[in-house]
């Protein structure tokens, strides 16, 4: 296993470094590889296959493309799966990881064979054919699926189309919420349960078969499913595993489930080796080898014989559950405490109900008002269910929350449950002794090299913005950001709630992103607002969300000139907006917060987006400035720079703006002396503070590139 895992590597390695086109205009064609996706900020997404770029430099074949755009409001252009598409676009390169543990939007887009992404649709035309071949004939043909799924189960169809054809996009999100809560999120993917029930019903009419024919005719339907899926990690490796037990049916050799799941693995990885760095690869390939492992032990220990067909699902479930523990912690920073008393009756449940969807639908397929009527019985055991799990994921002390755990940390468990199983020969007594000697050292290796110092971590979020201020236990947000998952992510990897949250003012670059952390049920102190924030032209998302903190209880503050916020070390000053000289229904850029920060002697002055003649109320004198309004053209003027005299200028910007920061900026902040970092090609910049010195660091390992 682990000389797959290297290779792995290897591969993957070679393949997140493809050969793209130019950035730039261009126009593509290709087929429609998913329903367009209509998205909260009003733009549409969707995946095209078989795609050509033209470019000024010649045209590419490229395979699979990202396209986003912002369709009209009154007559929306929303092609169907299958469609062959032509249009006028902006390719561009997507951007990896830029956050620290952040997501990774390039490696998650190669994962799914997508190596570039187009933004913009013009002049778009359907072509007068669709797209040939046998993609596109699965792709007509899962839209046939998914059309009569919902047409039959009609409200009810999400929880149906998760489990039959893997699409979940339409699961509200409290249901995937309360899946996840209860620790049975696994159970809406389409996975070695489902793959095994659809082999099980087709082996039934060919028992009387040879192997052979068994194995080819298994092997035929299984591609065919895993194609329908996108050959999704988890089919793929279940449908793996049912052809490697029929092929050692066919050459008579006894069953090795260990290298049966190695093969597997292997195979996978020769294909799509990026599947290696895949949240469902690495939780189904766990899962199954915590089984592998695991369960023998159990049901020896337990004495439990084979008609305790309860307590072995339980087994089951335990050793499962302790496969996935690791990346469970690594990707989702929490743990179900209930999961491993759910999971066996779920499983038990989800078997006899995926069987009766799959019915309902076929009949609804031959004769719809057949399946119809059989959906009215169908759907409230639908609702009922989801209602059930979704009550359990909202019981107190479902889970626990557990930061990310440090590449030693790691090492150490894997070493403690390797030497737990049979694999390893050695007295109990030294295993435990082992065990525990690494676990012990590697975790108080953890406690003693925890940072405590000051630290500023001004985030890239594009032209959105968000910072991080932790001093010791404590942390103050300074603003969220547009889309909070980097923001939620930091913290919940870090083991760190919310103590203060300042919202510089309320537009939605700023603060949206404060309904992931309330999603993410990340603890908040107090909410800081300047004063009169709500009177100003902002955004009625963000109005909606200061009446969510109301309705939690959360306290909301209104700060103005002078108003101080202590931390252990750290101490920030609110320079503008004065009080008493607020205007109500003004730009909120002009009346933004901003602060001067004390970070164990170093100063930092951070101003939002206030521009042109309110920045100078605002002007400190400062080590460090985090520049207004992401450098435009009417802001950091040369005054405002002359009263702040920084040494270190932050820009926060994204690398496709063409207007941020404005060129004229960027030379009045050279020639006044200052070093400039811009997130677009730094990522996130940390200042770590200590004793009037500052230590600057960057994710991306870049400076200036302006």
């Amino acid at each position: 296993m682990a000389c797959f895992l290297f290779l792995g590597a290897l591969l993957g390695g070679w393949k997140s470094h493809p050969l793209l086109p130019p950035e730039g205009k261009c126009r593509v064609t290709g087929v429609l590889a998913s329903d367009v996706t209509l998205r909260e900020n009003d733009t549409a997404a969707a995946y095209l296959e078989q795609a050509t770029v033209q470019t000024d430099a010649g045209e590419y074949s490229i395979g699979r493309l990202y396209w986003t755009y912002t369709p009209d409001k009154e007559n929306p252009f929303l092609p169907r799966e299958g469609d062959r598409i032509a249009f006028d676009t902006t390719l561009y390169h997507p951007q990896g990881q830029v956050n620290p543990y952040g997501f990774d939007f390039r490696m998650y887009l190669l994962q799914k064979g997508i190596q570039a992404g187009v933004s913009g649709a013009r002049e778009t035309e359907i072509m007068d054919h669709p797209g040939r071949g046998i993609a596109s004939l699965l792709y007509q043909v899962k839209q046939a699926l998914t059309d009569r799924v919902r047409l039959i189960f009609g409200e009810d169809s999400a929880l149906p189309e998760a489990l039959l054809l893997g699409q979940r996009d339409q699961l509200p999100e409290e249901t995937t919420r309360g899946f996840s809560d209860a620790g049975a999120a696994h159970l809406l993917a389409v996975s070695g349960l489902h793959v095994g029930l659809l082999a099980g019903l087709l082996y039934v009419p060919l028992r009387r078969r040879g192997p052979k024919t068994r194995l080819y005719i298994f092997g035929v339907f299984l591609l065919l499913y895993c194609a329908l899926l996108d050959f999704s990690a988890p089919v793929v490796r279940a449908s793996l595993l049912i052809l490697i037990s029929a092929w050692r049916r066919v050459v008579r050799r006894a069953p090795d489930p260990l290298t049966a799941l190695c093969s597997a693995f292997l195979l996978i990885l020769l294909a799509r080796p990026l599947d290696l760095f895949s949240a469902s690869f690495q939780l189904s390939f766990c899962a199954v080898l915590g089984i592998v492992v695991f369960d023998g032990l159990f049901q020896r220990f337990l004495h439990l014989p084979q008609e305790q067909s309860l307590l072995s699902g339980w087994t089951v479930t335990l050793s499962a559950t302790i496969g996935v523990i690791l990346p469970t912690i690594q990707i989702f920073h929490r743990f179900s405490l209930i999961g491993p008393l759910l999971t066996p009756p779920a499983c038990a449940f989800f078997s006899v109900l995926l069987p009766v969807y799959l019915l309902v639908t076929a009949v609804g397929c031959v004769w719809l008002p057949g399946g119809l009527l059989l959906a009215r019985f169908v759907n409230p055991v639908t609702r009922g269910l989801i209602s059930v799990i979704t009550w359990l994921g909202k019981l107190p002390f479902d889970s626990v929350r557990v930061p990310f755990l440090p590449w030693y940390c790691v090492a150490a468990v894997v070493l403690a449950l390797t030497l737990a199983t049979r694999y390893i020969v050695l007295a109990g007594r030294k295993k435990i002794i082992a065990s525990a000697l690494a676990l012990l050292v590697s975790f108080g290796m953890w406690r003693l090299t925890v940072c405590r110092d000051v630290q500023f971590v001004q985030l890239a979020m594009g032209q959105a913005d968000a910072a991080i201020l932790m001093d010791g236990p404590e942390t103050c947000l300074i603003d969220t950001g547009e889309y909070g998952g980097d923001v939620a992510s930091y913290l919940l990897s870090t083991g760190r709630k919310a103590d203060r949250l300042i919202l510089t003012h309320l537009h939605t670059d700023h603060c949206k992103g404060l309904e992931q952390l309330l999603k993410e049920e990340i603890p908040i102190g107090t909410v800081y607002l300047p004063e009169g924030a709500e009177e100003q032209l902002i955004d009625s998302q963000c109005l909606a969300l200061l009446d969510v903190l109301t309705e939690r209880g959360i306290p909301i503050e209104h700060l103005a000139t002078g108003d101080e916020i202590h931390l252990p070390r750290s101490t920030l000053t609110v320079t503008w907006p004065v009080s008493g000289t607020v205007v109500p229904g003004q730009d909120a850029n002009r009346y933004c917060l901003a602060l001067l920060g004390d970070l164990e002697g170093v100063k930092l002055l951070t101003c939002a987006d206030i521009v042109g003649d309110y920045e100078a109320y605002a002007a400190r004198d400062a080590d460090i400035l985090k520049v207004p309004h992401h450098g435009s053209k009417d802001s950091t003027g040369a005054d405002f720079l002359s009263a702040v005299s920084p040494q270190i200028a932050l820009i926060t910007a994204s690398r496709l703006s063409s207007r941020l920061p404005n060129p004229n900026t960027v030379k009045r902040i050279r020639n006044a002396g200052a070093a400039i970092y811009s997130t677009a090609f730094t990522g996130a910049v940390t200042i770590t503070a200590k004793q009037g010195e500052a230590a600057i660091t960057t994710f991306l390992n870049e400076k200036e590139q302006l």
